[in-house]
């Protein structure tokens, strides 16, 4: 094998601009033309410490305890970011029993606000998707993370329903943080491994909601220990620390990150722009996938703006009681997303996109079986031990999800992301809806967890084309495909010589 075909040596072509020329790739382009791989790879614009694809410069591999660039320092900013960008998000729910004391609000109050909180992320998240399509992930996200900061140094102004509310919403915009999270991730590394990377990157950026719980308490508590500061001013002067972090991420992205495997993004036209949003639209494929990333992503974003005021109210136990058990649902983000995207490379190995699809649906009817369990239990402690078995559930059903999304659209990731990842936020918003009008949180997730039993076997609906078979590793195909992967896979990558992040 040579080094070219295996990704570490160095290229016979010196110019970026000839490299594109013999693979007749133009800047802006979104296309290779599979013939064009003939030609002699391009020139990586550094050297790279992982096995990487030599046309695509996606690698192949992740290191874990690595910063390299530009693969693996993406990587750790697009799950640090998310993870930032989810504890400013969710900063609210662990305070909302003083916060509800202070401003005199019942629990539909909370749930209105809550619901303008997840609302806003759906129109960011199908927003946000097509525009870093044009623009890429490290320049959108680091937007997405200024934009919120600036509601959330404002929130302690608050004086009423209306004010909640708004900057909920307004706060809530950095959720879309997660398309750029799962964009960036789907840029810097082949489908092969895509389930794990996202599911990985994912679900740690997703650990923010139970670290919000604790770090909210923590901050909260810190401010009550000075004599001046009662528990509206405790309340009211937490969300600095939010906030400041959102700026600094910010400001690591933009830096720090690289664009994609050649480093720098080329910008698409307006006209490709909304060719995108239409050809996403319109599969179907895409809208399975929303209804199915509703039922396990928007539960868990449900699930964190409730479950500490449920405990609170069901079990009598204290805030900082209440808001620690309920950091314990977000915290199996630590290793259940990831979980559910190695089993679902692990199915796809064996069975291909079949396999990914059925551990996917078994997933989200467990979730379901154990949200109805969940729901039924009046005792405290068996109540914390089966929310964390309905919280492996549907961390793993989300990483399954993503695991998917990679193949659906190539030449369209950051939308068909945007699309999916909005799903989630639908879902959470008709959650909160229908717990307005349910006579009990716990009425409402039993109801809950039958829909998502009956949407998870529609999950049988999906049927979502492997790009090559071959690759998947399976037969003496793959030993013939040395590389044969979408045209799309290298596309919005300008190949470039000197790029200024250090």
């Amino acid at each position: 094998m040579t080094a070219a075909e295996d990704g570490r040596g160095t290229s016979i072509v010196s110019a970026a601009i000839g490299n594109m020329s013999t693979l007749g790739l133009r800047a802006g382009s979104s296309t290779i033309v599979e013939g064009d791989r003939r030609g002699a790879p391009p020139k990586p614009f550094m050297e790279f410490s992982l096995t990487y694809d030599p046309y695509t410069h996606k690698a192949k591999e992740y290191k874990i305890t690595s910063c390299a660039r530009p693969h693996m320092r993406a990587f750790h900013l697009a799950w640090t970011s998310f993870l930032i960008a989810f504890i400013a998000w969710f900063s609210f729910a662990p305070l909302g029993p003083a916060i509800k004391e202070t401003l005199d609000l019942d629990d539909t109050d909370i749930l209105i606000a809550n619901v303008a909180s997840v609302g806003s992320t759906v129109l960011a998240r199908f927003a946000i998707g097509p525009i870093m399509d044009v623009i890429g992930p490290r320049l959108g996200q680091t937007g997405l993370l200024v934009f919120s900061a600036i509601p959330t140094y404002f929130a302690g102004l608050i004086q009423g329903l209306g004010g909640l509310a708004t900057v909920r919403a307004l706060t809530g915009v950095v959720g879309a943080t997660f398309v750029g999270c799962q964009f960036w991730c789907s840029l810097m590394f082949t489908k092969e491994i895509a389930g794990t990377v996202n599911a990985l990157a994912g679900g740690w950026g997703n650990l923010g909601g139970g670290i919000t719980q604790a770090i909210m308490i923590g901050i909260y508590n810190m401010n009550l220990a000075f004599p001046t500061c009662d528990e509206e001013c405790a309340w009211r002067n937490a969300f600095y620390i939010p906030a400041t972090a959102l700026l600094c991420a910010a400001g690591l992205v933009y830096y720090l990150g690289d664009d994609c495997p050649k480093g720098q993004y080329v910008r698409e036209s307006t006209k490709t722009h909304a060719g995108a949003i239409a050809s996403v639209a319109k599969n179907i494929q895409v809208w399975i996938l929303v209804v199915q990333y509703a039922v396990c992503f928007g539960v868990e974003l449900h699930v964190n703006n409730t479950a500490a005021l449920y405990y609170y109210n069901r079990f009598g136990v204290s805030l900082t009681t209440a808001g620690l058990v309920a950091s314990l649902f977000g915290l199996m983000n630590l290793f259940a997303r990831a979980w559910g995207g190695m089993l679902s490379d692990y199915t796809y190995r064996k069975w291909g996109m079949t396999g990914r699809k059925y551990i996917h649906i078994t997933f989200t009817i467990g979730e379901g079986v154990a949200l109805i369990v969940f729901s039924r239990i009046g005792d405290f402690g068996a109540a914390i031990f089966m929310m964390i078995i309905f919280s492996l559930f549907v961390q793993s059903a989300e990483g399954s999800t993503f695991a998917i999304v990679p193949y659906v659209d190539p030449s369209h990731t950051g939308s068909v992301c945007g699309f999916v990842g909005a799903g989630g936020n639908m879902g959470a918003v008709l959650w909160g809806v229908m717990f307005i009008f349910t006579s009990s949180f716990a009425a409402g997730y039993l109801y809950l967890g039958v829909i998502v039993i009956a949407v998870g076997i529609t999950g049988l609906a999906i049927n979502v084309k492997d790009t090559d078979p071959g690759r998947r590793g399976v037969g003496a195909a793959a030993k013939a495909n040395t590389y044969k992967e979408s045209s799309a896979d290298g596309r919005n990558c300008l190949e470039i010589k000197n790029n200024p992040v250090v």
